[in-house]
Formats: C-alpha cells, sequence, structure tokens
C-alpha cells in the first residue's frame, strides 16, 4: 500500500493503525481454503459470529486493529478486528463499531460495513466485515484529486454519510475545517464500483445535542429522512442499549429531531424537489 503521507512520523504511525481496514491494497482475498460465496448482510453478520479464526494475524505492533481470517468450511472472509483490555466497559470504545452498524441497519443505509461483538484472545472485540474491491479511501481520492465518474451519484452518497456523521456525531469524518486532520476520511472507503463503505467508528456517538456543522446539511435521501422521523429514541434503546449508554442514546435523539427539523425547513424554503433526492439502491 502506498503511504499517503510523508515526513511526519507520527502521521505515518496514525496511517499504520488504519491500514488494516483498507483491503485488497495490503493482500488479497484470494487464499488457499473454503471458496467465498455472495453473501447477504444477514449471513455476513451470522459468519462474524460463528466463522473460526484460522489466522490470527499480526498483532505484534501492539496495535488495537489487526486483521483475521475466518473459515465456516463453506466460505473464508477476512475481518477487521478492534479489541480492548479495558475492564471498563465504558471505555470500549470498539462498540461503537457495531452501534453505527445496528444504525444502518434501522435506516436502512447499507454504508457501513457490518460490523459484530464476538471475543478473540479472551477479549471482547468488534467483528468488521473486511471490504472487497477497494480501489482507495476518501483522504486518498482527495490528495490525489481524483475525480468519481458519475459526480451525481457521488454527490449523493457523500450528502447521505453527512446526513448519518451529524447524526451519530462523528467527529473523525467532520467536515469543518477547524477540526480537519491529513489522516481523516481514511475510514471511508471507496470500492472499484464507486460505492462508498463507512468503517471505524470509535470516535462517533459523542454527548453533543447540537449538530457540528448544519450547513453542510443541503440534501438528504428520502427514503432516510423518512426514517429519521421513524427512529426514534425507544426504538434506538431497544437496538443499542447494549452498545451505548443513557446520555449518548438522548443525544442521538437530540441530533435526529435537529436533522428532521432541519430539512422540514429547508423543504418549506426551498421545496421538496431541490431538497430530497432517491439514492439508487445498494444491495
Amino acid at each position: 500500500m502506498t503511504l499517503l503521507v510523508r515526513g511526519s512520523r507520527w502521521l505515518t504511525r496514525l496511517v499504520s493503525l488504519v491500514i488494516v481496514l483498507v483491503p485488497s491494497a495490503v493482500r488479497t482475498q484470494e487464499q488457499p481454503g473454503a471458496p467465498s460465496l455472495p453473501m447477504t448482510r444477514t449471513e455476513q453478520e451470522e459468519f462474524l459470529l460463528k466463522a473460526s479464526v484460522v489466522d490470527e494475524g499480526d498483532t505484534s505492533t501492539g496495535s488495537k486493529f489487526w486483521r483475521v481470517t475466518l473459515d465456516d468450511g463453506k466460505n473464508r472472509h477476512d475481518a477487521a478486528i478492534e479489541a480492548s483490555t479495558s475492564p471498563d466497559a465504558s471505555q470500549r470504545n470498539y462498540r461503537f463499531n457495531v452501534a453505527a452498524y445496528e444504525l444502518d441497519k434501522a435506516l436502512d443505509l447499507n454504508f457501513v460495513a457490518p460490523s459484530v461483538e464476538r471475543t478473540i484472545k479472551e477479549q471482547p472485540a468488534a467483528f468488521t466485515w473486511w471490504v472487497d474491491d477497494v480501489l482507495m479511501n476518501e483522504q486518498s481520492r482527495r490528495g490525489q484529486k481524483t475525480e468519481p465518474p458519475d459526480p451525481d451519484r457521488w454527490k449523493k452518497q457523500m450528502q447521505t454519510v453527512r446526513v448519518f456523521d451529524e447524526f451519530i456525531a462523528n467527529a473523525y469524518r467532520n467536515v469543518s475545517p477547524a477540526f480537519y486532520l491529513a489522516t481523516m476520511w481514511d475510514n471511508l472507503l471507496i470500492t472499484k464500483q464507486w460505492r462508498i463503505w463507512l468503517v471505524d467508528h470509535t470516535r462517533a456517538f459523542g454527548t453533543s445535542r447540537q449538530l457540528e456543522n448544519p450547513e453542510s446539511l443541503v440534501q438528504c435521501d428520502r427514503a432516510m429522512l423518512s426514517k429519521l422521523r421513524e427512529v426514534t429514541r425507544e426504538v434506538m434503546k431497544q437496538k443499542l442499549e447494549k452498545y451505548l449508554g443513557p446520555e449518548q442514546l438522548d443525544a442521538l435523539e437530540a441530533r435526529r429531531e435537529l436533522i428532521v427539523k432541519h430539512f422540514a425547513e429547508r423543504i418549506a424554503l426551498k421545496g421538496e424537489v431541490a431538497v430530497l433526492y432517491d439514492l439508487p439502491p445498494r444491495s
């Protein structure tokens, strides 16, 4: 993998932590063993939960991220692992990866890579599906000034990401110049089909009850906005209380209400045609 940031040792170390999340550039999925068959997201979840770990990867660097190979006798695929050694459950931020995936499912987005909670080496961890056919990440695309082949489709995908990130208070993909870092956007993966996948949400789910950059919320997928109107705190509690605390759930609900209000005001001002769009199916 080409090193994206040169000349700065601390940036190099940061990039090394996330290199595990950029798939085919590191090593291929073509390994001996059971053939890889197409799976639905539900089947991917089941695979992540139950498949045997046949290669535990290299943990000698001490990084909390590493890559393992799983095999269930029918399929072989890799997973990105983030574990926690903290005895304090509130410090186990790896759970936010699972929370983001569960929320993605509740909104019917299909943008967040499947992630489940299980143990490895007697440590609780998030097992996240290793995304196939990655062309680059958004950090690399911006650095190389690569333009997407379909600008309209790309814009719609990115607006969906913006709404989702404001909802979950994901500071790591914050678009504000005051927060911008050279290593941001390495957790937004772009496949060869220019489809976006989101990974690594360990810095999300803050307790702010305000939107960080409401001015960046220009448009919204029609189906996503409809789901946001329906996913109340009670619904989120049922799906997420295993991974988030009461204060985080309260903040999530506050931001949801602000997003719904924000787009209601924009629609009243500019009209539905200017604000809402229909994102092509991603299944």
